[in-house]
């Protein structure tokens, strides 16, 4: 329990520091300021309805699959893609590609959603890379 501790503090110290070098990297490559820690900017109103439009279409669809899944408890009955981490994976994925979208019609700084684009591929290309080599066998 103690090693897995240890690896898993190791292992998430070291991705957060390339996902911090990574953005410092990108913000400086395309001039982009840093927004508020803590906060989520919406572009404008529109964004902002929309957000929220697909937070809880997600709500639902993990309430669905749990639900789904508690009926289901056998490993041959469950849906890939009603598992929690698959939804939380699509969540990020819809709702950051709909940021990129709004900062390219709306922001003012037009490399606002190139900023995005290239966090949001970075975070999936690892995230895949990670899950598929089941985190390089550290775990194991």
């Amino acid at each position: 329990m103690d090693h897995f501790l240890v690896k898993s503090f190791l292992f998430l110290s070291i991705y957060a520091l390339s996902i911090f070098l990574f953005n410092a990297g990108m913000r400086k490559i395309l001039n982009v300021k840093r927004k508020k820690r803590f906060s989520y900017n919406h572009v404008n109103d529109h964004h902002k309805k929309w957000d929220w439009m697909i937070r809880i279409a997600f709500l639902i669809l993990i309430v669905i699959g749990g639900i789904y899944h508690a009926f289901n408890l056998d490993q041959e009955g469950r849906v890939w893609y009603l598992q929690p981490y698959i939804m939380v994976f699509g969540f990020g994925l819809v709702s950051e590609t709909v940021r990129a979208i709004f900062e390219k019609k709306h922001s003012e700084n037009p490399n606002d959603y190139k900023f995005t684009l290239s966090q949001l591929a970075y975070l999936s290309i690892t995230l895949l890379v990670f899950f598929t080599t089941e985190f390089f066998g550290i775990f194991t």
